[in-house]
């Protein structure tokens, strides 16, 4: 095989090894969400859920680590070095701000606010199509667009249950303190569905470099 043919199979292998790491972050995510759709009313109950949440959050953590290596070893990448480091840092933000969820209410002491279990249901269908675009990046970058597009419909579906939610829980009869506790879960969710967007623009800003 000659130098040339050597080299091109050598960066298309690390082309698939950064889009792996990205999948394999980007799922942990969906896995991550799907745990907050599981939580239920009784704060006792969720302990080995929040538990559950830590173990991905420290999962994706180590996937990051191995990409920001890889971009620090590898000569050739197959998207701008920016690009990767950005994509990888909006996802594993997604995940750290569900993380958080789980946290703060296991440290508050309380059951999901009402809200919680729908909009986790809806992070959940963005940070898929987060994943499907990923997984689509080399091959069919239109298709990984498209999905971009769509999870980014899902973060406007956030900001519209999150400003619902939090105007019910200022108008219910609930104590302050609950009323602030419930706020700052339903502000992580938000932040999620804000990374989400984010690691939508990212993958649309690589999508447009390559075409």
């Amino acid at each position: 095989m000659s130098f040339g043919r050597t080299f091109k199979a050598l960066t298309k292998s690390n082309d698939r090894r950064f889009v792996a790491l990205l999948s394999q972050q980007a799922e942990l995510t969906v896995r991550a969400l799907q745990v907050l759709e599981k939580l239920g009313p009784e704060v006792s109950g969720n302990a080995e859920l929040v538990d559950q949440l830590k173990e991905i959050e420290r999962e994706g953590d180590a996937a990051r680590r191995i990409l920001i290596d890889e971009l620090l070893h590898t000569y050739a990448t197959p998207f701008d070095r920016e690009d990767l480091f950005g994509l990888s840092r909006a996802i594993d933000d997604i995940l750290d701000a569900a993380n958080e969820t789980a946290v703060e209410l296991a440290m508050y002491q309380i059951g999901p606010p009402a809200g919680l279990i729908e909009m986790a249901k809806v992070l959940t269908e963005g940070a898929r199509h987060i994943s499907a675009a990923v997984g689509e990046l080399l091959d069919h970058p239109a298709v990984a667009a498209d999905h971009a597009v769509r999870a980014k419909r899902s973060e406007n579906r956030i900001d519209a249950l999150y400003h619902q939610a939090v105007g019910q829980l200022f108008d219910s009869k609930a104590e302050m303190s609950q009323i602030l506790k419930s706020r700052e879960i339903y502000r992580h969710l938000k932040n999620s569905a804000d990374r989400i967007d984010r690691a939508a623009d990212e993958i649309s800003v690589i999508v447009i470099k390559r075409s």
